[in-house]
Order: structure tokens, then sequence, then C-alpha cells
């Protein structure tokens, strides 16, 4: 027991729940005293002792099922394919033709006997290598080698060319035995990848989300894509603050230096810096909110969000047809509360950043200056409004630079009512901003200005 509580607190982790090796000792002690009769008895207190967030309880039960119920050959066999050749010698002409694991296998199967096929099973999956299962791509490999160990290929080779002295009645029986057999492997493979490799069962859909378009990823996705920008961001601020405190030592004063080290005859003991005055970045971003761009949005002001403590200057506004500020709403509501209120007020008309640029000149061009940053993230499809490039080319002249994300690739700019190609020599960047990476690029850009 005390092995396989082991291997149960590694599956633990690897679903995301911090179990420290104090816990792990508590939870064996808890094993010892209840003994394993009852597992629903087992699962409440080992939930009790191991998790201890609602959502890590949630993902402790999944896991624990997962764990104490990974049996292979559950499905029941459907006896009605055996019932002529067990009134006939079938069986017993089969026989010479396979060989010893393949004759236990499907003796096993024929006699439902789940404790031997499991057994079986095991045995096959560790010297297939299922111990060394990494990504999903494994798994179809693992699975092929696991049933051939077990037997597959023989049925196989008998279903492609059966010899003479099999009776009729036997090759449908070896069909579905053979189907039987790849299925239970299958499914053992998949829990065994749910507990080695994805014990939490989000490894998968992150490698997806983390690939994909930003403006394709489902509803069901958005949780779990906030969760990697939080901790992108939390890497993000810690690298910044890190190179924060390094900055502030300045020059050094040479003068100062040797004047404060003359009692040590010259002997730099004492270092002097000459601090250098750095003036604050006032960083101002601009959302296009409208249907279009509105999923990009949202992880976007999601990511400025979780940014907020390393980047205090960033001023934020949303816009379709006109644009507000919507800085207060985040500094005074809950994350996700805020930018569906944003998305509601400022994304219901069709976009026009003619319209825009001018609400954005008459609430905020007062405060900018050349030490000013503007963020602009849109497609530039303009829904054939007039585009009125001359209000950005203002703006970029009296700011220290534009930049400007664009989910669409750069063959997609002047199509249609895009009139990018028309706003883009008035930025100092122009960068595609459709995937996780894409977002990164942009974080770093962004807290590099605060430098």
């Amino acid at each position: 027991m005390d092995i396989t509580l082991a291997r149960f607190v590694a599956a633990l982790r690897r679903a995301e729940l911090r179990v420290s090796p104090a816990e792990t000792l508590d939870a064996l002690a808890v094993v010892n005293h209840i003994g394993l009769a009852d597992p629903v008895l087992l699962r409440d207190a080992l939930a009790l002792t191991l998790a201890k967030s609602r959502e890590e309880k949630t993902r402790f039960s999944e896991c624990f099922a997962r764990f104490f119920d990974q049996l292979a050959f559950r499905a029941p066999v459907k006896q009605s394919f055996f019932r002529d050749l067990h009134r006939s010698d079938a069986l017993a002409q089969m026989q010479p033709h396979l060989t010893d694991i393949t004759r236990r296998v499907v003796a096993g199967i024929l006699g439902n006997d789940r404790g031997a096929l499991a057994l079986e099973v095991s045995l096959a999956a560790r010297g297939a290598g299922i111990d060394s299962m990494q990504s999903l791509r494994d798994k179809a490999t693992l699975v092929n080698r696991i049933a051939d160990a077990l037997g597959a290929r023989e049925l196989e080779i008998l279903l492609n060319s059966p010899p003479d002295d099999l009776a009729g009645n036997v090759l449908p029986a070896l069909r579905y035995l053979r189907h039987y057999l790849k299925q239970e492997v299958q499914q053992y493979v998949d829990t065994q990848y749910r507990l080695t490799v994805d014990a939490s069962g989000r490894r998968a859909i992150l490698d997806a989300a983390l690939s994909a378009n930003l403006t394709q990823i489902p509803t069901e996705y958005r949780a779990e894509l906030q969760r990697v920008i939080a901790k992108l961001a939390e890497q993000l601020a810690r690298g910044h603050r890190h190179r924060r405190r390094r900055a502030r030592r300045g020059q050094l004063d040479i003068k100062q230096t040797l004047r404060a080290n003359i009692a040590y005859d010259a002997t730099l003991f004492r270092l002097k810096w000459r601090l250098q005055r750095r003036e604050k970045t006032a960083v101002f971003v601009l959302c296009d909110v409208s249907g279009s761009v509105s999923r990009v949005a949202r992880f976007l002001l999601y990511l400025l969000y979780e940014l907020s403590d390393v980047l205090p200057q960033v001023r934020t506004f949303a816009f379709s047809n006109r644009l507000g500020e919507v800085t207060e709403g985040f500094r005074e509501k809950p994350v996700d509360v805020a930018i569906e209120e944003a998305l509601f007020d400022w994304g219901k008309g069709n976009t026009d950043y003619g319209r825009a640029f001018l609400d954005f000149r008459d609430i905020a061009m007062n405060d900018v200056d050349h030490r000013s940053t503007v963020i602009i993230l849109g497609d530039a499809r303009n829904n054939y409004y007039e585009p009125h490039a001359e209000r950005l080319r203002d703006l970029s002249r009296r700011v220290k630079q534009v930049l400007w994300l664009n989910p669409e690739p750069r063959e997609q700019w002047g199509e249609g009512d895009s009139e990018m190609l028309r706003f883009a020599p008035h930025c100092f960047r122009v960068s595609r901003c459709n995937c996780v990476a894409d977002l990164e690029r942009f974080a770093e850009t962004l807290v590099a200005v605060q430098r």
C-alpha cells in the first residue's frame, strides 16, 4: 500500500494538487487506520487529508476514480458469439494455432476472468514501455504494442488466412475477440495516459488552446486559457521586478566612491551610485471589442489586469463605433465582471476607427505627451466608413510610439473593408496578435516600456 499511495500522490501532483511530503505521511497514517475495505470511506478520508480547496477536491475525486478503477477488460463479453463454440470442438481446433499467452487471453475472455486478464494486460503494458509514455502521440503506438503482445496479431493472421481445419463458426468469434481485445487495450491505455501524463485531463486542452487561433477557441476552453495567461503574466512581472531592482543601482559615482573609501586606503569597500531619474511612461490601450475581435480583446484585457501591479500607468479604452474609458472598472470590480461589462457596453455597434480616434482625442489627448505609448488592438476593418487616418497620424506625432496589434495575417490587410494599409504608416510597429505566443510577445514589449 505504501508504493500504491506514493503512485497515487504522484498522480495527484500531475493533476496540479499541491501535496507535501508531510501530507503524504498523514495520508499513509489515515490508510493504516481506516483500512481498504470501504472505498467510499477511503476516498473521503484521503480527500480531507490531501485536498484543500473546492477546486482541488473536484480534481481529487476525478483522479481517485481513475487511479483506483483502472482494470482492463471492464466491458462484459457478449457470450452469444461463443454459444456455438462451446457446443462443438471448435475451441480445441483453434488452440494449436495460438501461442501460450494468446490462449490465456482467449480463455480469460471466454471465461470473463477479469482478474487474469488485468494481470496479462498489466504485464504486457510494462513490457511495451507504458511507463515511458510522455505525450498523446505515444498512445497509438502503445495500444498496438500491447494488443500485439496479447495476441491481436495472431488473431489477425488467422482471420486473413484461416486453416482448413477451423470450423466455420470460429471466424465470427475470432473477429469479435480481435475487436474486443483492441477496444479494451485502448481504454486501458487511455486511463494510464490520464494518470501518468495528463492526470487532470487538461493537458490536451491546453496544448490545443495554446496553439489555436484565439478567435476560434470554444467558450469551454476560456477558463483554462485564462489560467495560462495568469501564469504568463506572473512570470513576466517577476522578471520585470528583478530587472528593476538591478537597474536601481544606477551608474557608479567615482568621486563619491573614492571619498567614501579614504579611510580604507582607497580600497573599494563602500560603493556609491549615481542614481538615474527615470521618467514614468503612460500607456494608453485602445481595444476594438466588436464581434470580430472580441475574443482576442477579452484575453488581452485579462492579461493587462494581471500585469496591473507592474504597469500602474496603463489606461484602457474600449470601442466599436464609439470609444470609452474602462480603466476604473478594472480597478473597482473583479476582472471577469469588468471584462464582460466592457465588451457589453462598448461592443454593440459597427466598428468605426475614425470616430474612435476622435473620441480618444476628446477624452485623453490632454494627458498624452512625448513619453506616452499608445497600443491599439483591432483588425482595422472599418465597415467602409471614412477611416480618418490623419487623426492617427496626429496622435502618432504627439506620442513616443504607436503599437498596433492585428489578429489578421498581413496578406489580408487591405482586403474588403480593411484599412490597415492606411493606418500602418503611422505606427511604430504593427504585429499579429492571434495566439498566446503573440500575447506573450506583446506583454514583453509592454513591460519593456516601463523600464
